[in-house]
């Protein structure tokens, strides 16, 4: 099956909403129109033509044509009776088009609540199955009245064949929209003014961005949401071997200093205060050599000798 974009029920509509304009464009001017059926007498050259609505004479020397209402057309030339193909085919063609103006206004709204489509494919569907089923009746009775009068010739107008592509236009403009709903449903989403590239090519779903990185989250079930390999290969190895030499490394930490006097002793010792505690900063214990002092001091001479050594650096 061909990928589907999530922005094809866009396509859709508008081509949809383009036919049911022009639908509803012909479909309003030839319902206006009396120019659906003329005919002409044996013993006349005026030509006679009627629609829906009126009814009109046009001699044929001046060309000045006199139009009427059905209403008062039927009682100059049917005794008050107006044929009854008209009534039925006025009301089957008017609540068609009707339905079809409905369907092009719900179409329009379609852009900015595109589950409408569904209803706007059916008020389509239900002003096609209006119009086909008037404009044959109103054909067919129309030929059979100038056959049943005697005309001389009779053919049918502009008015009657602008329903033609109407009833074509509003059946295409039906079948995009129902499509367009089912495609939004299956791959769309947003509105007409929604970016489609936010979005699969197929299977409708967003895209989503790198997953975090979380404590305790479990990555290896999740390899396809890693965007980098590395990074995650980095997230599961943990720490490196020199982070961890390093932090071995580390001096400890040996709690508060505390103070005390030192008491004096026959060897020299200074009179001041002294902290026992040893700050974070100094080298711990095992740098230290055996007997090592701090600064520079000189050998101990046991023996009351003297021994000449250079002093000894400690850290």
């Amino acid at each position: 099956m061909p990928k589907i974009g999530p922005g094809f029920w866009k396509i859709l509509l508008g081509i949809g909403v383009g036919l049911a304009f022009i639908a509803f464009i012909l479909g309003w001017i030839g319902f206006g129109v009396p120019d659906w059926h003329a005919f002409q007498h044996y013993n006349g050259s005026t030509e006679e033509f009627y629609g829906l609505w009126a009814y009109c004479q046009q001699p044929a020397p001046l060309y000045n044509t006199v139009c009427r209402h059905w209403s008062d057309a039927s009682h100059q030339l049917f005794n008050g009776t107006e044929p009854s193909f008209l009534s039925i085919s006025d009301g089957l063609i008017t609540i068609g088009m009707i339905m079809l103006s409905l369907g092009l206004i719900v179409a329009v709204v379609t852009a900015i609540l595109p589950l409408l489509a569904y209803a706007a494919g059916a008020l389509m569907l239900l002003g096609f199955i209006f119009l086909i089923i008037g404009l044959p009746i109103f054909g067919q009775e129309s030929n059979s009245l100038s056959k049943l009068r005697g005309d001389a010739k009779y053919n049918k107008r502009y008015g009657f064949w602008l329903i033609v592509p109407t009833i074509i236009l509003a059946f295409l403009a039906a079948i995009l929209f129902i499509v367009t709903g089912y495609y939004y449903q299956r791959y769309g989403f947003g509105n007409l003014a929604t970016h489609s590239y936010s979005r699969r090519l197929y299977g409708g779903q967003r895209l989503l961005g790198p997953a975090n990185l979380l404590n305790g989250m479990p990555y290896a079930a999740y390899p396809r949401m890693m965007p980098n390999p590395y990074q995650y290969q980095a997230a599961l190895q943990g720490p490196s071997l020199l982070s961890q030499y390093i932090a071995r490394r580390m001096p400890q930490y040996y709690g508060p200093s505390v103070i005390r006097r030192v008491t004096v002793t026959a060897f020299p010792q200074p009179s001041v205060i002294r902290a026992t505690g040893q700050p974070p900063y100094v080298a711990p214990a095992y740098y230290r050599l055996p007997g090592a002092q701090s600064g520079y001091a000189p050998r101990v001479n046991l023996t009351g000798r003297a021994r000449a050594g250079s002093p000894i650096r400690v850290a």
